[in-house]
């Protein structure tokens, strides 16, 4: 058997042919070279399997799946038959700068005792480019950051350490995680080592109509809820004495759900979400300001 490859990029896609074409140009453009790429299609019916017939890469495998709307179970299927050391995250609707796989490879070397890489991205809305994500920060406290202050990480910017995707046991596959199981996969990460963050752009998240958090508000909302709530479970079975501070957290959740909301233009439950964040803590400002907007319908801040 040929030896191993230092990166397995995984790559879950479903009728996105055209996108995937680009994610894939991106992954064979570059600069460091030793890595295996799998993509596991969910059963497209679109131009998908025409795409991937067209590669005539020994690099690339592909693994047809039924994932019942559950993208875990794809990313996991992913895990399971990666043979590299490290595993790179890619939806197929984004793209990596030529140098990412080699910087995020510097910092490994660097850091011998890190699990998971992390580095920025562009937010491409409509293929605009808009603002630079800034992911992290990085430190003992990132379990905390990432319980009480939500996700500050993004499933396409990410490496993870195979080793440890495996004794994880991978994403969630929980119906209720639908669109936020990669948020519920690194707070349970997050306490178990070391996370680089890179402090670079390396690629670009794309916003387009496909999105589920775009297509599906009502149900990423819902999904948020269900992994915050879940793991403020677990902190409160930890320290029953900081009832306050969940209390907090939660009230800052329903914000941002609300926001999900209001942003889909759902402005009747984005008004009762600021109003649960308001009953739970009357002093949110932008609780206040979200009920405004949503009684105005009103898209953003």
């Amino acid at each position: 058997m040929n030896k191993p490859p230092f990166f397995s990029v995984v790559i879950p896609t479903y009728n996105c042919a055209e996108l995937l074409n680009r994610s894939l140009s991106s992954v064979f453009s570059q600069t460091y070279q030793d890595f295996e790429i799998i993509v596991i299609d969910n059963s497209s019916t679109d131009n998908t399997q025409k795409v991937l017939k067209n590669i005539s890469n020994q690099k690339l495998k592909v693994i047809r799946v039924n994932n019942k709307g559950i993208i875990g179970y794809s990313r996991n299927k992913g895990i399971d038959s990666a043979r590299g050391e490290w595993i790179a995250f890619l939806d197929s609707d984004d793209v990596w700068r030529p140098k990412k796989l080699e910087r995020v490879k510097d910092e490994i070397n660097n850091n011998p005792n890190v699990i998971l890489v992390c580095h920025d991205e562009w937010c491409v809305v409509y293929g605009e480019r808009k603002n630079r994500l800034k992911y992290g920060p990085a430190g003992k406290d990132l379990y905390e950051r990432l319980l009480f202050k939500g996700n500050c990480l993004s499933t396409s910017a990410v490496c993870l350490r195979r080793d440890v995707a495996i004794e994880t046991s991978g994403f969630s596959e929980r119906n209720d995680y639908f669109s936020a199981e990669d948020y519920e996969y690194w707070i349970r990460l997050s306490q178990l080592g070391e996370v680089v963050f890179i402090n670079e752009i390396l690629g670009e998240w794309c916003v387009h109509d496909s999105n589920d958090s775009v297509t599906n508000p009502q149900k990423h909302a819902n999904a948020i809820i269900a992994v915050s709530e879940y793991h403020f479970g677990l902190w409160l079975n930890k320290y029953p004495n900081s009832i306050n501070k969940i209390k907090y957290a939660r009230g800052k959740t329903y914000v941002y759900v609300g926001r999900i909301l209001q942003k889909g233009s759902l402005f009747s439950k984005a008004s009762k979400s600021a109003l649960k964040a308001i009953q739970i803590n009357p002093f949110q400002w932008k609780a206040w300001a979200l009920l405004l907007l949503s009684l105005f319908k009103i898209r953003r801040f």
